[in-house]
């Protein structure tokens, strides 16, 4: 499996995307929109960074079958299944190519259950094996964390 990018090109590259996402469409943070019209906003401009990349949001597919993470529904009582969405991926369609996985959370609340999938889909053992994940949390314009995972553990 080859990979165009290390981890350095990856997070610069987000980093524009998110520079570019404030500066345009800041009043989707502003006003309260939803985490997917934030999540597909940032997707259209990590297009424009990994034009050779598929960018996906809310992609639930590994090949034919839905995308699964074992153990995954004991982490919230809210989960009735281990069927998962990430928020965002990079990766080529219908290969093993699977570049970048993001969560998003807008607002101050960290989400168990996204940290916990982020280390699984990063996971040098695991099925999915992204190169690198990323937890990102909107709590305003000027309060924006980003939590990074390689080989299953947060950097």
């Amino acid at each position: 499996m080859a990979y165009e990018y290390q981890p350095q090109e990856i997070q610069k590259k987000v980093a524009i995307s998110i520079g570019v996402l404030l500066r345009n469409d800041y009043f989707l943070l502003q006003s309260g929109a939803s985490e997917r019209s934030v999540s597909h906003k940032l997707a259209e401009y990590l297009q424009i960074q990994f034009p050779d990349w598929n960018v996906d949001c809310e992609y639930n597919r590994k090949g034919p079958d839905p995308k699964r993470l074992d153990g995954i529904k004991e982490c919230s009582e809210q989960k009735k299944t281990d069927r998962i969405f990430p928020d965002i991926i990079v990766h080529r369609r219908n290969t093993h190519d699977n570049l970048l996985v993001i969560e998003m959370k807008i607002g101050s609340e960290d989400d168990p259950c996204d940290i916990k999938k982020l280390k699984l889909l990063t996971s040098r053992r695991g099925r999915y094996k992204y190169r690198i994940g990323l937890f990102a949390k909107f709590d305003s314009r000027t309060k924006i964390s980003l939590r990074w995972f390689a080989d299953g553990k947060s950097r």
